[in-house]
């Protein structure tokens, strides 16, 4: 069984890619369920979404406290806030160094965690934490952070965090993805790169 938490904010594409991760996983031939979690997504809030996938059936789509396997954070404060499924022997964190200040912290003059403190907190829950500003490389490189969230899958892939091949994923990219194709693409394949050197 491999579960997987996806989380970020409404907005940044969690949902697009959680759907090709579950197709693609599919595609590998693995029994998948997963659950959105998404009630603030149009308000700029937390979205998180679980999925499952094994050779054996899941039954349950919702990964149990402590059990993730990967993490894969659009945001680093929303990585914090979902530390509770995370665990020092098996969970592996891959997080978008590209943080987004919430509102309520510019009006209640409420400071943003510092990197080093959020980049501390996540280390004492896992057994190992990838930061990389995959949002900052594909605005530079193809003019829109948002190529970001495959570049991201991609590093995951290539870290060997998921067991999944590259092919079916960009099969499940072009099912998915109804924009920029090429672009996205290459922006997973350059994350499946970059994940073999970090």
């Amino acid at each position: 069984m491999t579960d997987v938490l996806l989380t970020g904010i409404g907005g940044q594409g969690v949902l697009s890619t959680s759907a090709v991760l579950a197709r693609a996983a599919q595609l590998d031939g693995f029994f998948v369920r997963g659950v959105t979690l998404h009630g603030l997504a149009q308000r700029g809030g937390s979205t998180h979404t679980f999925i499952r996938f094994s050779k054996d059936k899941v039954f349950s789509p919702s990964v149990l406290t402590a059990n993730a396997d990967l993490i894969l954070a659009f945001e680093p404060l929303e990585a914090l806030r979902v530390l509770k499924y995370a665990s020092k022997e098996k969970t592996a964190i891959v997080v978008n160094d590209y943080p987004l200040t919430p509102i309520y912290s510019n009006v209640l003059k409420i400071p943003y965690p510092k990197k080093e403190e959020i980049m501390s907190k996540l280390k004492k829950f896992s057994k190992e934490v990838v930061v990389f500003n995959a949002f900052g490389k594909t605005k530079e490189e193809y003019g829109n952070i948002l190529y970001g969230n495959l570049m991201l899958l991609g590093i995951s892939i290539g870290k060997g965090f998921l067991n999944l091949s590259e092919k079916n994923v960009e099969k499940a990219i072009l099912c998915t993805i109804k924009y920029d194709l090429d672009k996205n693409l290459k922006a997973f394949r350059e994350g499946v790169s970059l994940g073999k050197k970090l």
